[in-house]
């Protein structure tokens, strides 16, 4: 340093930061005496730059959020469900939840997935999606590789690559998806505690019953045996699934004439028919006679989905089975296929013109949706 010119130009670039942090920090400074207060003397004169005012830190995008709803093919949904359907010795409602749930992973729609995304959004306890451990998932990968998924080997990493809804229906040989999709909570597909997979089921189950419409129009009655050739659960199960999801059940009656004994007789030893007499206390057939007797007999039960299950009105399913054309060989899918007969209908006139063209076939028609049960007027072959 120079006695006569003073610090240096870089001591007092030094100097000048000090005088600022300690401004900022607010330190009072205080020149020594002596020959080094006279050095530091321009300091006094320092006034610090005004502090710059503390940016917010920055945070890092997140990935986007999971959907709430999932799509869910009843046909599809159905057929996993049901425990007699096996790939690989294991049935296949398992692998289908985790089909489901990695397609949601995928949200940019590669079709692919990497394994350690798939085992960090699946095994660790802190992730949304948190569902198995690392045993329980590499038990999993393995029951549903080369259906739902497939595993290969690109860049040095391991993918799970995911096999198309078409080629997954056409490999089970569905031949065709029926019914409407329905739009499922995420959340019944990431339920978590004992039983997980229980009510996973119970979801699925609830989709069935919410695809079978047709439009605004309700599904009609089905029996429980159809239901159990359909899902492969039994009755038991079905009311169990029915009382956990919120399923309302509604009972139809199939009104066969005015009661005679004779006709009671005839319709239950020559028809089969499990034929009781029906008392019209509230005149819901016809209001003019309140108190009618009438024969009438039981039909299967008709079903309403919970409001959160929702059925999807789109052209997707169209799609998907022209596609299915392609895949499905001929007797599955092709043109050979038959037209279903519709047996329950909106009003008489339909009906009427459905059994002109198979009179074979007995038809329905809604009577009264009054009260706890739905009545049914019927065109069958037989005349009692």
């Amino acid at each position: 340093m120079d006695a006569n010119a003073g610090p240096s130009q870089t001591i007092r670039n030094a100097q000048q930061e000090l005088a600022r942090r300690r401004a900022l920090a607010g330190i009072a400074y205080r020149p020594p005496a002596g020959a080094a207060a006279q050095s530091t003397a321009w300091l006094q004169n320092f006034t610090a730059p005004p502090a710059r005012e503390a940016q917010p830190p920055q945070v890092p995008p997140t990935r986007p959020s999971l959907p709430t709803t999932v799509r869910i093919a009843p046909t599809l949904a159905a057929h996993c469900l049901n425990k007699a359907h096996r790939h690989h010795g294991a049935a296949l409602d398992t692998p289908y939840r985790l089909y489901k749930v990695l397609g949601v992973l995928d949200a940019q729609g590669r079709g692919w997935l990497s394994s350690a995304v798939v085992e960090a959004a699946l095994t660790r306890k802190d992730s949304p999606t948190y569902l198995y451990g690392r045993r329980q998932l590499k038990a999993i990968l393995r029951r549903g590789e080369g259906l739902f998924w497939n595993r290969v080997k690109h860049g040095g990493e391991t993918r799970v690559r995911l096999v198309a809804r078409a080629r997954v229906v056409a490999a089970l040989e569905l031949g065709r998806l029926r019914g409407q999709e329905v739009a499922l909570p995420l959340a019944h597909l990431l339920g978590s505690g004992r039983g997980r997979q229980a009510a996973v089921n119970a979801a699925l189950y609830t989709a069935v019953h919410a695809g079978r419409g047709r439009g605004d129009q309700p599904a009609g009655p089905i029996s429980r045996a159809k239901l159990a050739s359909l899902s492969g659960c039994s009755p038991y199960r079905q009311r169990r699934y029915e009382t956990r999801m919120g399923i309302r059940v509604r009972a139809n009656i199939r009104i066969l004439g005015q009661y005679t004994e004779y006709a009671q007789e005839r319709a239950r030893r020559h028809l089969g028919l499990p034929a009781y007499k029906h008392i019209d206390y509230r005149g819901h057939i016809n209001r003019h006679k309140r108190g009618a007797v009438y024969l009438a007999a039981r039909l299967p039960n008709s079903y309403q989905a919970p409001d959160s299950v929702v059925a999807l009105d789109s052209r997707r399913q169209q799609t998907m089975n022209r596609h299915l054309d392609g895949l499905c060989s001929m007797g599955s899918g092709g043109s050979d296929r038959k037209k279903a007969f519709r047996l329950f209908h909106r009003d008489a006139a339909t009906a009427v013109r459905a059994h002109s063209r198979d009179p074979q076939q007995p038809v329905f028609w809604p009577l009264s949706a009054a009260g706890h049960a739905r009545l049914w007027q019927a065109l069958t072959p037989e005349v009692i």
